[in-house]
């Protein structure tokens, strides 16, 4: 039965109130004038000061702010930002998000440069998220700047992000990567939630379609109930019976934010986050049963490799932010906040006339703490620094008994702007885990060569900590040689980015060298891959990627792709990657009617070369080296539509249209030739 967090019935009150209030209440007044600094930029740069609607002060209706005061609700825009002045290629806003079309988190990443998904193609499943070469264990997922990795595995399933509570979500890659959380070697992806400043009512409603009873809904409310609190509240469902056998999820996410402005410098915010899912995992395709032939992408003839294993996810995060702009500048923004998560998953495999299999495990991991960060810009330096404390748990697990840390960090990045020309930024952090302390450094520039062309390049060093899941996690299907060690990581990037009328394009070559690489090689024969934890010696990846967006006459043209090449320390090339991966898409995207309708209609599509790939283990949440048949190459093109029409969107989306049969990750079928339909609406009062 689901079970009501604390924080969601301790608002339906002020719900009932917002719902019931005083008209006087709707006269709200605007702050009075301050500072705002964030005007100053490099050139070439698409800054999110620029493109980002501040949505404490949009989303307030025209006529409630007709009449104001120094009395209205002040929010400084963006709040949680790893970095307000990031190019336009490095984030999504919530206005993007309506004209793309996603199933999940995951779908929203993929149209970003550098980004590799392993999708198990089934809702709710642990799809993996890789960046220039390096896997979801060297990639923090945060909220506002603060970690999700669950410490016990060290990850985050993308299914329990709900985009529509993103203000914004940002990817910060390369040299920067490893300043803003703990383990963020390879990537810092951030969701920017939204604070809504609604005078008036304001909900939003999402309600999609598609086929084996594929469904997803979302809904959201908010409006301020009185001069100096906002209440915003949220859901999400998202439900299928899956195309193959046992790969059925139901999934529920409910969201709460209160926000008190206590006076036009100094707001308190107080949320909870709470999902809870049950997901079936079938392990792919058996090959052994099926074969290799047409009958592994027909759900009636195909085998799954197991029928019964699943599991149930409950989750809490509770966060409580002060966040001030004391300095008295908009940018000069400081948050402090308190958080606290626990998660419980519940993993069953205990049918044991079906597989000879019996498994029933709950673990239980908590983990709560405190985040400082502070902003300081100015119009020739932009300083950025933070802190962290935090405490980490197992409370219950039968393959890593209890276990109990505390880790400590602080950060900090410093940016010279030098005549609108030259930007050079030095960042470091200090962390220290697992009682063993480590010092990450690192350096960039960006030049703006001419008004149209900006090349830039950094490089940094830094430490990945093992997860609790590499150094204890026991059971008869994983082994460990050795005690596991921390890796070193050495990053290179050099790039150039172009802007040329309506298009823009950006390109980059990385390098990254890891020493002592954690990795997760096949071990034994069992229904589910085996794991052996270990050391490498060097694991070397170089790679270009690219990435295009911009209009030409009435056509809207994205995409991005990347080009990737890892080799050992001994020479040998690695396969786990695709070499080459991309997706994009070209549309005819205008407004017309007398700007009434905002129509975007084309073909978007993706293409993996083949790879060797890995194998995904659902107990322990992990991808093993795939050393059994390759995968070979595989492309798909969707015919896409989407129309704004007013405050609605509705979306038209016929997935597959040649119906291509290819695997997007040992041995799992991408989705077959099917429509999804979708609407999503807001309305006021």
């Amino acid at each position: 039965m689901l079970r009501i967090p604390g924080l969601f019935l301790a608002s339906i009150p002020i719900f009932v109130i917002g719902v019931f209030r005083s008209p006087l209440d709707a006269q709200v007044k605007l702050p009075s004038e301050r500072k705002d600094t964030t005007r100053i930029a490099t050139p070439v740069r698409d800054s999110a000061y620029v493109t980002v609607p501040d949505t404490t002060k949009s989303a307030a209706a025209p006529d409630s702010t007709a009449q104001a005061d120094t009395t209205r609700m002040s929010t400084p825009s963006l709040v949680g930002t790893l970095d307000r002045t990031l190019d336009s290629t490095k984030f999504l806003t919530m206005n993007d998000l309506n004209f793309l079309d996603y199933r999940y988190a995951g779908d929203v990443l993929v149209t970003l440069p550098g980004v590799f998904l392993r999708d198990l193609q089934s809702e709710g499943q642990y799809s993996q998220v890789n960046m220039r070469g390096v896997d979801w264990r060297g990639i923090a997922i945060l909220m506002n700047g603060r970690q999700m990795n669950d410490p016990m595995s060290g990850v985050y399933n993308l299914y329990q992000i709900a985009p529509e509570f993103a203000d914004r979500i940002e990817v910060i890659t390369g040299p920067r990567a490893f300043l803003y959380g703990l383990n963020s070697t390879g990537a810092s992806i951030n969701v920017v939630t939204k604070n809504y400043n609604s005078n008036r009512a304001s909900s939003k409603l999402n309600y999609t379609e598609s086929a084996d009873n594929y469904q997803y809904s979302d809904g959201t409310f908010s409006q301020n109930i009185s001069r100096k609190i906002n209440v915003t509240l949220g859901f999400q469902h998202i439900g299928t019976d899956g195309r193959y056998a046992a790969s059925a999820d139901d999934a529920w996410n409910v969201r709460v934010k209160l926000r008190y402005n206590l006076s036009k410098d100094i707001n308190f915010i107080l949320s909870e986050y709470m999902s809870r899912s049950k997901t079936q995992f079938n392990g792919g395709i058996d090959l052994a049963r099926t074969g290799l032939s047409a009958r592994a992408f027909r759900p009636e003839l195909a085998v799954v490799v197991n029928q019964d294993a699943s599991e149930y996810i409950n989750r809490h995060d509770v966060d409580f932010s002060f966040v001030g702009t004391l300095l008295g500048d908009t940018t000069n923004v400081s948050t402090l906040t308190f958080y606290y998560s626990n998660n419980l998953r519940e993993y069953r495999d205990k049918e044991p006339g079906t597989n000879g299999v019996f498994v029933s495990s709950d673990h239980r991991s908590s983990w709560m703490g405190a985040l400082f960060t502070q902003d300081f810009h100015t119009e020739w330096q932009r300083l950025h620094i933070g802190a962290n404390i935090e405490l980490r748990q197992i409370e219950w697990s039968p393959n890593l008994n209890r276990r109990r840390n505390s880790l400590g960090s602080v950060w900090g990045k410093q940016e010279f702007l030098l005549n609108d020309i030259v930007t050079i930024a030095g960042f470091a952090r200090y962390d220290n885990a697992l009682r063993e302390p480590a010092l990450s450094i690192g350096a960039d520039a960006s030049i703006n060569v001419l008004p149209w062309l900006q090349v830039f390049g950094g490089l940094s060093t830094s430490k990945r900590f093992p997860t609790y899941q590499e150094m204890f996690w026991t059971d008869s299907t994983v082994s460990r040689p050795g005690a596991i060690t921390s890796e070193k990581h050495r990053t290179l990037e050099l790039g150039a980015q172009l802007q040329l009328g309506g298009m823009n394009l950006r390109a980059s070559f990385f390098h990254r060298t890891i020493e002592n690489p954690i990795l997760l090689r096949p071990y034994g024969s069992f229904l589910f891959p085996g794991v052996q934890y270990t050391n490498g010696g060097r694991l070397i990846t170089n790679g270009v990627e690219v990435n295009l967006k911009g209009r030409v006459w009435v056509l809207y043209i994205d995409g991005a792709g990347t080009f990737i090449t890892q080799q050992n320390e001994s020479g040998s090339i690695l396969t786990r990657y695709p070499r080459f991966s991309a997706n994009g898409g070209i549309y005819f995207w205008q407004k017309l009617i007398n700007d009434h309708l905002d129509l975007k209609i084309g073909f978007r599509g993706r293409y993996v070369s083949g790879s060797q790939g890995e194998l995904f283990n659902p107990e322990i949440i992990a991808y093993v080296a795939n050393e059994g048949t390759p995968l070979g190459f595989g492309s798909s093109v969707d015919g896409f539509l989407i129309a704004g029409i007013g405050n609605a969107f509705v979306h038209l989306v016929w997935q597959n249209l040649t119906n291509a049969a290819y695997y997007s990750t040992p041995y799992y079928p991408v989705y077959d030739r099917q429509v999804k339909l979708g609407i999503s609406w807001q309305f006021l009062d």
